[in-house]
Order: structure tokens, then C-alpha cells, then sequence
């Protein structure tokens, strides 16, 4: 599979690094969460303002989006805090995927403020330009709410079934360029990589009304080593399924094109060795093993 990518707040003094400050909740509630649970719930106070600010900028997107401001020396550990943030606002709000797909991170201190410093999300220079991403973030909120508006009279399994299949008749894109990681590509040009099916699969859940989530992590013992992946856990029957598209669209384009259930509405939520990342905690009614 693939490797996965990934307004204003104002810090008082220095930020404490990640050993000291507090998580926002314990495992134990992380793990027997229910069909409420979105990524936000998982962040402590730094990353939650971060957090904030993303969900507050993504109503006027701009190339350059102000994550944090704080004063104090140059503190490498805010900088994954920032990405933690900005992945977890995409898990949480996938239409922001076209926008943020292809965004790096950067501090930079401010001139002549006493040391003050920020941090931003920035587009990537190999990335569409923000005209072109906001005009594709457009035609998947068009396209998407046309599709689902189709199976509203449909109880939540063949839901699930009629967003599997519309999306299953995509192809895995073993290019992998920037644009593969994106909602658009899944969705429109019908052709992605595991995050882009991802996100699309949660999107579609949620115009559906039905409860998803984006799982980011790994394949234990992959012969790839840290072999980045990501798929769904859908909440269905009071308890959380795996459904892993990209998987599904590979087993069809490398069988006999025939559309594939292997991974789809399982009760085995660590299938194959499927490890979350350890960031973005999730939550589970039995332990990934």
C-alpha cells in the first residue's frame, strides 16, 4: 500500500514540550469510546488550539494558513504537534483533504516582536494552485451530495454497500503522485491511494449520516517496514467494522475485476496486522493485536 502523507491563535509564554502537559483523555476512554468519537477528543490543550485554528481558517482558505504563534526559543516538538493537529482536522473534516493534502509545515520567527514565533501550513510547490483546489473541493461536494441523495431511502448496510461499490469501481493508482493522496482523485478522477479512498469513504459516511472514521497506521511486520496505510472503521450494530476500500479496488484490479467484500464490514479490526499510529488514537471495543 501507500506511503500516507500528511484566524489566529495566540500561545502566553512558553509551551510546555509533550512529556509535561496533560492528553486530553485516558486510553481506557479512547478505546471503549462510542459512534461520537472524532479525532479532536484525543488532542491536549497545545494541539487542540491548533486544531481550532485549522477548523476556523478552512471557512477562507489561504496559501498560507497561521497555525500557532508563541513566544519562546525554537521548539522542534510544536512543529509535530502542528501535524498531528492538521491530520487529525483532516481525519475529523475530510472535505478539508483537498486543501490540505498537499500542505507542508514551517516556523519562522517574527521580526521586531520579542521573540515571537509561528508556525504554517503551506501548499507544496508541486500542488494545485489554492484557486484550483478550492474549485475541486467544490465538484466533490457537488458530486458527492448528487450520489448520496440517491441511496437515502436505504437502511445503513446497503448504505455502506452502495458507497463501497461507487467507489470500488475505481482503480488503485500505482503512480502515487501528490494528487492520489486527495478526496478529488477518489472520488472524481476515480483513481487514488489509500488516503484518498479513505477520505472519501468517511465523506460520503458523512453526508449519509452514519458514523466513520479515518484510521492511520501500518501493517505489522511488513516487508516494507514502517509501511504507512489508512482506512475506515464504520460504527454499525453498536460496535466498530473495518472497511478498508483501496485493499478492496487492489484485490479487483489485480483479480478478475470482479468488486471485492474481503475487506468490508469486518469485525476484525486489526485484519492483516493493521496497526493504528499511535498519534491518532482510535477507538475499539477489542485491542489491534
Amino acid at each position: 500500500m501507500c506511503a500516507v502523507f500528511f484566524v489566529f491563535a495566540t500561545a502566553c509564554g512558553e509551551p510546555e514540550p509533550p512529556a509535561e502537559r496533560e492528553p486530553a483523555v485516558s486510553a481506557e476512554s479512547i478505546r471503549t469510546a462510542g459512534a461520537d468519537f472524532t479525532h479532536e477528543y484525543t488532542l491536549d490543550k497545545i494541539q487542540s488550539k491548533m486544531y481550532s485554528t485549522l477548523k476556523e481558517s478552512m471557512k477562507s482558505p489561504s496559501e498560507e494558513i497561521l497555525i500557532y504563534e508563541y513566544k519562546g526559543d525554537h521548539m522542534d516538538f510544536l512543529l509535530n504537534d502542528a501535524l498531528v493537529a492538521m491530520t487529525c482536522y483532516t481525519m475529523d473534516d475530510p472535505l478539508s483533504n483537498q486543501i490540505l493534502a498537499n500542505c507542508d509545515i514551517r516556523m519562522e520567527k517574527v521580526p521586531k516582536s520579542g521573540g515571537r514565533n509561528r508556525i504554517y501550513a503551506y501548499r507544496r510547490e508541486s500542488s494545485d494552485d489554492l484557486e484550483l483546489a478550492l474549485l475541486k473541493r467544490k465538484d466533490v461536494e457537488t458530486v458527492s451530495r448528487s450520489f448520496v441523495s440517491t441511496i437515502d431511502a436505504l437502511g445503513d448496510e446497503e448504505k455502506l454497500r452502495a458507497i463501497h461499490d461507487r467507489l470500488c469501481r475505481g482503480k488503485y493508482d500505482t503512480e502515487i503522485t501528490p494528487a492520489s493522496h486527495t478526496i478529488y482523485s477518489a472520488l472524481i478522477d476515480r483513481s487514488a491511494v489509500c488516503d484518498g479512498y479513505a477520505y472519501a469513504f468517511k465523506y460520503l459516511c458523512d453526508l449519509a449520516d452514519i458514523d466513520c472514521i479515518v484510521v492511520i497506521g501500518r501493517f505489522d511486520g511488513s516487508s516494507d517496514g514502517e509501511l504507512g496505510h489508512a482506512w475506515n472503521l464504520v460504527y454499525l450494530g453498536d460496535t466498530w467494522k473495518l472497511v478498508d476500500i483501496s485493499c478492496d479496488v487492489y484485490e479487483a484490479q489485480s483479480g478478475t475485476g470482479e468488486l471485492s467484500y474481503e475487506h468490508f464490514l469486518s469485525d476484525d479490526l486489526g485484519m492483516d496486522g493493521r496497526i493504528p499510529y499511535e498519534a491518532y488514537p482510535v477507538p475499539m471495543y477489542r485491542d489491534y493485536q
